[in-house]
């Protein structure tokens, strides 16, 4: 019989103090985490030999009689052991139906603070958003960021899901880490095969360009998109020849790279994936046509898109003069919209949340860190100074110009340049109070906006 869940309270209480939200009944006893001398560990307490006390990785075990605590550090085999007992510490994927917010913890110093700013929300949390770009720049791997929102989490005890999203790969071995670390949306970046020259040529250079496919391919496409007004929302959309073949040859090797990935590697998933799409690419504003037709394409040849990614910074003219109908295409393929850097580089985030209907994915890449900025401005002015000087700005200016702290993450975080990542982690949670009750006012202020 199962130790009973007062009893192994009452043991654990013994080891330190327990984080109550994370305490839960599973095979054999109950676990949570537990505040002991030595830091914050994972305290398994049942009375029998069972599969759990062979998965996971004690570094001690204490006695009461028959019953035994295992206490375990927070390592990554305990995360990953976590995940597949208790479900509701794993990430699930979010869909294409309703809303989600996206956050960017890159120290790993918010234990999932925001979590109490989603319950009885119909709204989801994508705790991790995370990049290769990130990755390398701040030598911080995708492992580390999925068991960190693991354990954050499990200390909330939120158990109404959460997303974690693997952002912009490009090779297929990123992909398959993702997959095997649980992540659940991969984002594919596939603007390394949009080819920008197409950009600069003559229509004339074009269309002897596109002469070059086969016959049967060029009557194909021709076939499909000329002379036709393809209905989208309340707007059409049609296409010169001219255009349609520009845009096949720019797109052409991005769209068939997209179908060679999802039919490798996503297609036949035994769990649920988010497949996310980023087009956005510097000197490049995706135009509703190009849009279309790469939605059009990828549907037609069996490709499920959970969200084509724009990026806010990277591609403002299109989300300024064109939002409406990116959102009504997104609509009419079934699939959400997703905006990086809406936090920073998004005029007015309510009203593309509108335009989709409420099906969208916000990605407020600087709001954990630009957060914990402000509190260190005022518990720490000594480090916070240290932070403005290696992004050649003055503490004062910080008020004025967070958007320009908040970028230079990278540069602050780095061991490269600043190297501030373990002072900055350090700092917040000798702060962690301030830091959750800015963080949360900040998110509900943001979200009552919705």
């Amino acid at each position: 019989m199962a130790v009973k869940q007062k009893a192994a309270h009452t043991f654990m209480e013994a080891l330190g103090q327990v984080i109550e939200a994370s305490l839960c009944e599973v095979t054999g006893g109950s676990l949570a985490l537990v505040n002991t001398e030595v830091g914050k560990r994972l305290v398994y307490v049942t009375d029998e030999e069972n599969q759990l006390t062979q998965i996971f990785k004690a570094e001690s075990v204490k006695e009461n009689g028959k019953t035994k605590a295992y206490i375990m550090p927070l390592t990554a085999n305990n995360a990953a052991a976590m995940r597949r007992i208790v479900k509701w510490t794993a990430p699930t994927a979010c869909g294409t139906k309703g809303t989600s917010i996206g956050f960017s913890d890159w120290v790993g110093a918010a234990d999932a603070f925001v979590t109490e700013q989603f319950v009885k929300k119909q709204l989801k949390p994508v705790l991790v958003e995370y990049t290769p770009e990130d990755s390398a720049s701040l030598k911080r791997n995708f492992l580390e960021a999925v068991d960190t929102a693991t354990w954050g989490v499990l200390e909330a005890g939120y158990k109404e899901g959460y997303g974690a999203n693997a952002a912009g790969l490009k090779s297929e071995e990123e992909i398959v880490k993702a997959l095997l670390y649980g992540y659940s949306m991969i984002g594919f970046d596939c603007s390394e095969k949009i080819d920008l020259s197409i950009e600069k040529m003559s229509d004339e250079s074009v269309n002897k360009k596109f002469s070059e496919f086969n016959e049967a391919f060029r009557s194909a496409v021709d076939a499909s998109y000329l002379n036709a007004e393809f209905q989208v929302g309340k707007d059409k959309i049609s296409f010169s020849e001219a255009e349609l073949h520009r845009i096949v040859l720019e797109y052409g090797g991005a769209i068939m790279h997209v179908q060679f990935i999802y039919n490798s590697y996503l297609k036949n998933t035994p769990w649920d994936i988010d497949f996310e799409l980023s087009l956005s690419k510097p000197g490049k504003v995706l135009t509703p046509c190009e849009h279309y037709l790469i939605a059009n394409e990828l549907q037609r040849n069996g490709i499920k898109l959970a969200s084509i990614c724009i990026d806010a910074l990277k591609d403002a003219e299109a989300l300024n003069e064109d939002l409406i109908l990116h959102c009504e295409i997104a609509d009419t393929f079934g699939y959400r919209l997703s905006f990086a850097n809406a936090d920073v580089g998004l005029d007015d985030p309510a009203a593309a949340m509108k335009a989709l209907q409420g099906k969208a994915h916000l990605k407020l890449n600087n709001v954990t860190f630009c957060t914990g900025l402000g509190v260190i401005a005022k518990k720490n002015p000594e480090l916070f100074s240290k932070i403005a000087s290696v992004i050649n700005l003055q503490p004062e200016d910080f008020a004025a110009n967070c958007k320009a702290f908040a970028l230079g993450y990278k540069k602050i975080l780095g061991p490269a340049e600043g190297n501030l990542a373990s002072e900055i982690k350090n700092a917040l949670q000798e702060n962690k109070e301030a830091y959750k009750a800015a963080l949360n006012g900040k998110v509900a202020a943001i979200l009552k906006n919705l």
